[in-house]
């Protein structure tokens, strides 16, 4: 073996704290890659099974999976590289002065690069098998969870989706060379600085600590607040910056990310609820008389749409029917009435004085001065007679009465924003059809507060009207039965369409609103598991860098320590001294990383708002979490350094 060899070997067993810790950091990097290659590689399979011979579909999928491995391993190869890397720094700063000694008998700049760089193989040679290891059983546990969050999915999907575990030769090989890569770069940077000082500076130990009187003041806060022990905390901090700075660096990204997952975490979810709007029923019945057909003519594909509508009698036997369940304990009916242009919606110009001024504020871009008024979408709807019977009285109308729902949600790039659109005073508006217009006058309205949750995930248009029967495109019958699964299996496609002689044509669905409801919060689990794994990966090598930078800091101040005994500090003193120590680089962490992370969930929220409106929610919670955590984690790192202080003697201490 190499003389730089041995001296390696030894340095890695004389220091079996910092060893571990760096060992440590080099498994969980080595687990990561291989848990990323690895998901790739089985999201390839089970997408070259489920597309079968489709060639082109393949190889996009094939891309799309290479680009993401690509990216996750990139973001794990920058964090392993800062964290082992500082590591490796630490190392030769602790052997400045042994490296200043080999210079002055001859050591060439290259034995000492190659001493520090065999540390690195050695640590490789034991880490990157184990780190494979952890990685190929991080993909099966990720296997099995996936399977466990599809398991709703599947229960609705017209195939059944699911992961295999695989362990593919080349994403281990690819990852093992990567990960050796990594540990080498991470090696060679602090190994190529080191041989660079001059052999009477390393002696001196002048390499890594250089102060500028000007930069080593401190505030006279920290003295009047926190005593003398409180200045040498934050002299210390400022005398060993450069071995504070990567712990800095891993806890503020810690918590940038922590945040931006957390964010993902209550929007996501928050998203979800918006689908059915906590409407109180199980199952919905779709019914729609908008009719798709696809077919070939002259060997060309040709899409039409047919427009059609459903009665109204039809849709109250449907609701009569369906109440007559005896495990049916309520139905919402709701239909849209077919507009301008064939949609849902018509259209109406209104006067700038029958809007609100924050309509008038939120659509100013829909006014025509040619028409001298706002150009509108108008969604006329229908409910079944009882609910609409109820509705009425609640707007103090008559039945037969056209009743505004004087309210509305306006999406916008960065909020949401709800308020009421008109100012309501039975006024007549003139709706424009796509041959004649017709007058509808409005005798009552609904507010925020008194609209059913049934007829909010209909309000689509500006304007929204409940009107009495008429013919509708389409309907929705909301149902709460206490057997689902009984409901389903009695009314099939088939019952409504022979029962009430739907037309074939129509589309007609029946769905498990709770099962749909699962199958969402199913793939919002599996995405958010992910993501924290992910988060919580790159956390705990930034972790190990933490308490690796800690402790070799406390065992090189041992002298310090020491000097400081001799002259009258008691252990409580010291104590003191090195919990603050703590709190400011905590402190630190918090000031670059809280105002990063709020801005990386304001930037999530404004991603995620433009496809669902949701209220940004500041995050303080997460905030909470991370103050406490970041606090504790730098505490308690402190505490097990000096705990291993404890027996030893000053003057054995000073002479070292």
């Amino acid at each position: 073996m190499k003389l730089t060899a041995k001296l390696a070997h030894s340095q890695l067993k004389t220091n079996r704290s910092r060893s571990i810790w760096t060992l440590i950091g080099i498994i969980f990097a080595t687990a990561m890659i291989t848990a990323v290659y690895s998901f790739a590689a089985t999201g390839m399979a089970t997408i070259f099974e489920l597309t079968g011979t489709d060639i082109r579909h393949r190889q996009e999928y094939k891309y799309t999976m290479i680009a993401m491995g690509a990216v996750l391993s990139i973001i794990v190869i920058s964090a392993a590289v800062i964290v082992i890397s500082n590591a490796f720094r630490v190392s030769a700063g602790e052997r400045a002065g042994q490296f200043g000694i080999l210079k002055s008998t001859g050591a060439t700049k290259r034995q000492i690069a190659e001493t520090v760089i065999f540390e690195g193989l050695f640590l490789s040679a034991v880490g990157i098998p184990a780190g494979v290891i952890l990685g190929l059983l991080v993909e099966l546990a990720g296997v099995k969870i996936s399977d466990y969050f599809l398991r709703d999915i599947n229960k609705i999907a017209s195939y059944q989706l699911g992961f295999d575990f695989v362990i593919s030769w080349q994403a281990i090989a690819l990852s093992i060379a990567v990960s050796f890569v990594t540990v080498f770069l991470s090696a060679w940077f602090p190994a190529r600085k080191a041989a660079k000082v001059p052999a009477i500076d390393a002696i001196r130990g002048a390499g890594d600590v250089k102060i500028k009187a000007k930069k080593f003041r401190t505030n006279p806060l920290i003295q009047k607040i926190f005593g003398f022990e409180g200045t040498l905390a934050a002299k210390s901090l400022k005398r060993s910056r450069r071995n504070f700075r990567a712990t800095v660096a891993s806890l503020s990204v810690s918590i940038i990310l922590f945040m931006a997952a957390n964010t993902i975490g209550v929007f996501g979810e928050a998203a979800t609820h918006l689908v059915y709007q906590d409407v109180d029923a199980n199952v919905s019945v779709y019914i729609d008389a908008n009719t798709f057909h696809a077919f070939s003519e002259d060997d060309e594909n040709v899409a039409e749409i047919t427009f059609s509508s459903i009665d109204y009698q039809t849709a109250e036997e449907i609701t009569a029917v369906l109440r007559q369940n005896p495990d049916t304990t309520g139905v919402f009916t709701v239909g849209s009435v077919r507009g301008y242009n064939n949609s849902i919606s018509t259209r109406t110009i209104l006067d700038h004085a029958f809007l609100t001024a924050k309509m008038r504020e939120a659509f100013f871009y829909d006014y025509s001065e040619e028409q001298g008024g706002y150009d509108l979408g108008v969604h006329l709807i229908t409910v079944d007679k009882e609910n609409y019977e109820r509705l009425c009285a609640v707007a103090g109308v008559p039945v037969g009465s056209n009743i505004l729902v004087n309210y509305i949600r306006q999406r916008t790039e960065s909020k949401r924003e709800e308020f009421q659109p008109l100012v309501f005073g039975g006024q007549t508006i003139e709706l424009m059809g796509e041959i004649s217009s017709t007058e509808l006058t409005l005798h009552g309205e609904l507010q925020a507060g008194d609209i059913p949750k049934e007829i909010m995930l209909t309000l689509h248009a500006p304007v929204n009207i409940i009107i009495p029967e008429s013919e509708y495109a389409q309907y929705i019958f909301y149902v709460k039965t206490d057997n689902i699964s009984g409901f389903m299996d009695f009314y099939t496609y088939d019952y409504f369409y022979d029962t009430f002689m739907i037309d074939r044509a129509f589309s007609v669905s029946v769905i498990n609103m709770e099962q749909e409801m699962a199958a969402m919060r199913g793939i919002s689990g599996l995405i958010m598991t992910f993501i924290y794994g992910f988060v919580g990966m790159l956390t705990l090598i930034g972790l190990t860098n933490v308490i690796s930078t800690i402790s070799a800091n406390v065992r090189i101040r041992e002298k310090e320590f020491a000097v400081l005994k001799s002259v009258g500090m008691t252990r409580k003193g010291l104590n003191r001294m090195l919990g603050l120590e703590s709190i400011f680089c905590s402190l630190k962490s918090l000031i670059i990383g809280l105002p990063l992370g709020i801005l990386a969930s304001y930037g999530i929220w404004r991603s995620i708002t433009i496809s669902f409106g949701l209220m940004y929610s500041f995050p303080l919670l997460a905030i909470t979490q991370c103050i406490i955590a970041v606090t504790a984690i730098t505490w308690v790192a402190m505490r097990f350094s000096v705990s291993r202080l404890r027996g030893k003697s000053i003057v054995g201490a000073i002479r070292g």
